[in-house]
């Protein structure tokens, strides 16, 4: 039987179990042996160069992904930004309800799949911000600030508002297209579950480690369908194109953002930058509702 070697001492079974998995993943076997101080990894003493390296590449990677960093500009934990979020839903509303400026706002701005698809495209953004009752907007309110500000805390508030609102009114885009023409529908919610989906496409790629075990691997993204299924797809008015609509396209924009954007996620001017286009596109969209 070949020596063995020790090449890592671990402070905790689960940790050296994990180098344990990066080493199996290349093809290295591997023994854990309990010591005083912790566990000591060993492999055979031919493998035992080879499985430094791995150990070290892994080490770097992991050092190199973590999210221990707070996006710069407009607040990591996104407070502000969604107690502003809460701020324009509610004026929406009471506007909405007095028929404030003597406007039929959801005559305006509802998402109506017919307009839409004539070119108005700016219903797809006024409609969420509009709401048929007040159960139905607390429920916007409490999940799209949970979801927002849980995602706000990786990439930053600026980049998770301009997402969440791009992807929501995709989501109305993409929902539209696959109803009937005289298909309307208003609310948040459409964003809201943007944002859950956003929130599992980017910690599903965000730090890749093809040596998760099993369904681990797709665990985020498993939990964040359990929670549409949950929340999606219940009460006689829900929308639920609508829904999977906004997961689906939000899910894509996480991905996307885990794979071609971290690095860049940290530049207060990225963030102050999508911050301000997140605020134009919507006023744009209710600039053009009502004045057409």
């Amino acid at each position: 039987m070949a020596e063995l070697i020790e090449v890592r001492r671990c402070g905790s079974r689960d940790e050296a179990r994990q180098h344990g998995l990066v080493l199996t993943a290349v093809g290295i076997e591997s023994y854990l042996v309990p010591q005083e101080t912790g566990v000591a990894l060993y492999v055979a003493e031919t493998d035992a160069d080879r499985a430094q390296e791995q150990l070290a590449l892994y080490e770097r990677e992991n050092a190199a992904e973590s999210p221990s960093w707070r996006p710069s500009g407009l607040g990591g934990h996104g407070l502000e930004a969604a107690m502003a979020y809460a701020a324009v839903l509610t004026f929406f509303f009471a506007a909405q309800g007095r028929g404030a400026f003597g406007i039929d706002w959801v005559a305006a701005g509802a998402a109506q799949a017919g307009q839409i698809l004539d070119g108005a495209w700016w219903r797809t953004l006024t409609a969420l911000s509009l709401h048929g009752d007040l159960a139905h907007l607390v429920a916007n309110l409490a999940f799209g600030m949970v979801y927002a500000m849980l995602l706000a805390g990786l990439v930053g508030s600026g980049v998770t508002w301009f997402c969440i609102v791009l992807a929501g009114g995709l989501g109305n885009g993409l929902n539209a297209a696959l109803q009937t023409a005289t298909h309307t529908s208003i609310g948040a919610s459409t964003s809201v579950f943007a944002a859950l989906g956003l929130l599992a496409g980017f910690v599903q790629c965000a730090r890749p480690a093809p040596w998760r075990p099993g369904l681990r691997r797709w665990a985020p993204i498993a939990g964040g369908v359990m929670l549409l299924a949950f929340l999606g797809f219940g009460g006689e008015r829900t929308d639920i194109g609508a829904h999977i609509a906004g997961f689906v396209v939000g899910g894509g924009m996480g991905v996307a953002l885990a794979f071609g954007g971290q690095r860049r996620l940290r530049s207060s001017r990225v963030q102050w930058v999508c911050g301000a286009l997140a605020c134009g596109l919507f006023a744009l969209a209710w600039g053009a509702a009502v004045s057409g």
